[in-house]
């Protein structure tokens, strides 16, 4: 956009002078220096941005040393449109808030697993391959929203077979948690995925699935923006009606067990404690891992970013 500015700005000082001796003067001509200058900063401005973005991670800090790793854990977070019904706890709390609510303890109870995270809606994506950077992995949770769906809806089973594939190679048992309000709309079975998934893993340290719910079985509205006179508006099915959507345990405990697991409703006190012990045993043999903290280089390259603009605007 600032590209486009510049651009018709320098038009319209064109049009205001129409002496091309006086255009030359001003630097205003088609082979001036200073557009072609601009142009350069800005667009260096945007690629700088664009690897901001990306938060690109520098070598491991110096000094690292090795620490134990008792398991390996992958939650897949629910992101559809229904996720933002308010009925997560709490006076405001939609059901995703609630969702990384749950998350943040559970990470913060279980300080020796390795955590991953996959974001599905009508389709899944690895967001974070498991790590034992925890800090960076909860940043990865705060970015989690309902804008990051490529798909609308809600497919379990899909989530449950992209988290099973995206461990890294070791001997530790490995966990999915799939944090959801339980409707599946379309995919594969989930029943059957945990199933499959949870047999895969047994050749190796094994694989769990567990289930945490989220929502109310009386449930609510999915809330969709206002109208033109403010007031909010909700998710219509094709027949008009308002869709009201509700908490599936049931269909949660029954993934659960298919997987080997346990469910959990999030608003349940000590629910997360009570799963970070269960992924966390005593007795669990325990690997270890080098680890030291990487220095992002993201904020650095945002810096030039915000320089070159500025150096852009002012030429």
């Amino acid at each position: 956009m600032v590209f486009v500015y510049s651009v018709r700005k320098t038009g319209r000082e064109r049009l205001a002078f129409s002496s091309p001796e006086m255009m030359k003067r001003l630097g205003l001509g088609e082979g001036s220096g200073k557009f072609t200058a601009r142009s350069l900063l800005l667009m260096a401005s945007a690629v700088l941005a664009v690897i901001a973005i990306a938060r690109p991670l520098g070598p491991p800090a110096a000094g690292s040393e090795e620490v134990p790793v008792s398991m390996d854990v992958i939650v897949a977070l629910d992101i559809s449109d229904s996720m933002l019904v308010p009925d997560g706890g709490g006076p405001s709390a939609d059901r995703l808030s609630a969702a990384k609510e749950f998350i943040r303890k559970l990470v913060g109870d279980a300080p020796g697993d390795r955590f991953g995270l996959v974001l599905f809606s009508g389709d899944s994506i690895i967001s974070c391959p498991p790590t034992l950077d925890h800090e960076t992995y909860l940043d990865f949770l705060s970015d989690a929203d309902v804008t990051k769906q490529d798909l609308p809806g809600t497919a379990i089973g899909d989530a449950l077979i992209t988290a099973a594939t995206k461990f890294k190679k070791s001997g530790l048992p490995r966990a999915v948690v799939v944090v959801t309000d339980g409707e599946n709309t379309y995919g594969p079975d989930p029943v059957g995925a945990a199933k499959e998934a949870a047999e895969a893993g047994r050749p190796a340290a094994g694989l769990k699935v567990y289930t945490v719910g989220v929502g109310t079985p009386a449930g609510g509205r999915i809330p969709e923006g206002v109208d033109f006179f403010g007031q909010p508006e909700y998710k219509r099915d094709r027949f008009g009606q308002v869709v009201v959507s509700s908490l599936h345990e049931g269909a949660l405990k029954a993934v659960a067990s298919a997987g080997g697991g346990r469910y959990f409703y999030s608003r349940d006190t000590g629910a997360a404690g009570r799963l970070a012990r269960e992924l966390s045993p005593k007795a669990a043999r325990k690997s270890k891992e080098k680890f030291a903290g990487a220095e992002e280089y993201g904020p650095w390259f945002a810096l030039g970013a915000a320089a070159t603009l500025i150096a852009a605007m002012v030429i």
